[in-house]
């Protein structure tokens, strides 16, 4: 929890410090996410501070209420074996809005289940909320709309279920039309960096058989992994054969929780096409799904499931130990990258990389046109953010010579002197 911010994380902790009209106006025209995770973020450091740990806190919250909402709905064997998840441990200290979208999409399913056995006005309204919520949070956990309406044609409710379900709707409407003149800004945004800056529209999660099979690698193995090919082969090899054969077994689990798996990745993978969203951590919301078939799987083995939870939760806890154990899986340090650099100038190839230092107190050290005797050049991502690399070579044309060099978990900087 109290590791040091990431890139992402230290957009959160900048935006929670700004005004509320300078977040419509111009922060979130430029970002592709809703605005309630942020709106939530502002009154929360208001009262809680913005440190490293008080950030991640919401998302560890919202992580602990899916778990309860997958027990009070699947059951106690869902509910354990998402609750050792590796991934969802890493997303539960994560300043960002995953386990949030996880949660409402969870307690969404959930209310859904009601209204379709026979829900009263209090379900239906709650449900109507938890609809709206969803689409304020995160825009990829609104891809849970579809595999719900699917079930409902499949189950062929009568016209006056239809009309009431139609109603609950009301809200989400009502939203998204409020909404929609900041979407098409932020739609316009995103579809531009595929044109300005093609590589990081790559590695956003275009369609790709990586990206895809990135989501069930790191749903079984979280944020580790493994130098050496043979053994990542070899581990993720076994355990795709052994969840193969779980979700196999748990395939009588009902239509809703496959639709809920699957639902979502099938369009989410038809709108990377156009829109680079195909990442595995913006499907943290189908991770209970995903648990719950493993789950039924396991039911079914009869005297064996015991000693299957016992494996599944061994595997998974083990995952967890080896993250923990092993600093460099964990996030980017920026936090050590600024204490480092002490008072030095600061040089970086995109005003991106500016918000972790901001958050780090080294804003009014970042300059364009560097003056001091020694200055620090960022190399995080620069094939990405500055391709042609000029920056590196407008700072060594200006007499600076590279004397060392530090990775701080994935954040590269070159030290230069003159």
């Amino acid at each position: 929890m109290n590791e040091s911010l990431w890139l992402d994380e230290a957009t959160t902790a900048l935006v929670s410090k700004m005004p509320i009209h300078d977040i419509f106006s111009k922060f979130l025209p430029g970002d592709f996410h809703p605005p309630l995770y942020y709106l939530l973020m502002k009154y929360w450091v208001i009262v809680f501070g913005n440190s490293e740990v008080s950030l991640r806190v919401p998302s560890l919250v919202f992580a602990l209420l899916t778990i309860y909402v997958v027990y009070k709905t699947f059951g106690k064997l869902s509910a354990i074996l998402l609750a050792s998840a590796p991934l969802l441990f890493y997303y539960a200290a994560e300043a960002r809005m995953y386990t949030m979208a996880m949660f409402l999409v969870s307690a969404l399913v959930s209310y859904f289940l009601k209204i379709v056995k026979k829900g009263n006005r209090r379900d239906y309204f709650i449900f109507s909320v938890i609809l709206s919520l969803v689409f304020l949070t995160d825009y990829v956990a609104f891809l849970i709309i579809p595999a719900l309406w699917f079930y409902a044609l499949i189950i062929n409710k009568d016209r006056v279920w239809w009309g009431k379900f139609i109603l609950s709707h009301v809200l989400l409407i009502a939203s998204a039309v409020l909404w929609s003149p900041y979407f098409q800004k932020q739609l316009m945004s995103g579809l531009n960096v595929a044109i300005i800056a093609p590589a990081w529209s790559l590695l956003l999660g275009r369609l790709s058989l990586k990206n895809l099979a990135l989501i069930p690698v790191k749903f079984m193995i979280g944020r580790v992994s493994f130098d050496n090919k043979l053994i990542y082969f070899l581990i993720t090899a076994f355990l795709g054969s052994l969840f193969s054969w779980l979700i196999y077994r748990g395939r009588k689990v009902g239509r809703l929780v496959w639709l809920w798996l699957v639902v979502p990745l099938f369009f989410a993978a038809i709108l990377s096409f156009r829109i680079s969203i195909l990442t595995y951590f913006r499907f943290l919301f189908i991770l209970p799904a995903f648990y719950i078939i493993i789950a039924a799987g396991i039911k079914r083995l009869g005297k064996y499931s015991k000693l299957m939870t016992f494996l599944v939760l061994v595997i998974n806890l083990t995952l967890i130990g080896y993250y923990v154990a092993n600093p460099r899986f964990h996030r980017e340090d920026w936090r050590a990258a600024a204490k480092m650099i002490g008072n030095d100038q600061i040089v970086l190839p995109a005003d991106s990389q500016k918000e972790a230092l901001t958050y780090y107190g080294k804003a009014g050290q970042i300059v364009t046109d560097p003056t001091g005797n020694t200055i620090w050049l960022s190399r995080y991502v620069a094939e990405v953010f500055d391709p042609r690399d000029l920056v590196r070579k407008k700072v060594e044309n200006l007499g600076y010579n590279k004397v060392a060099e530090y990775n701080f978990n994935g954040v590269v900087f070159w030290k230069y002197r003159k």
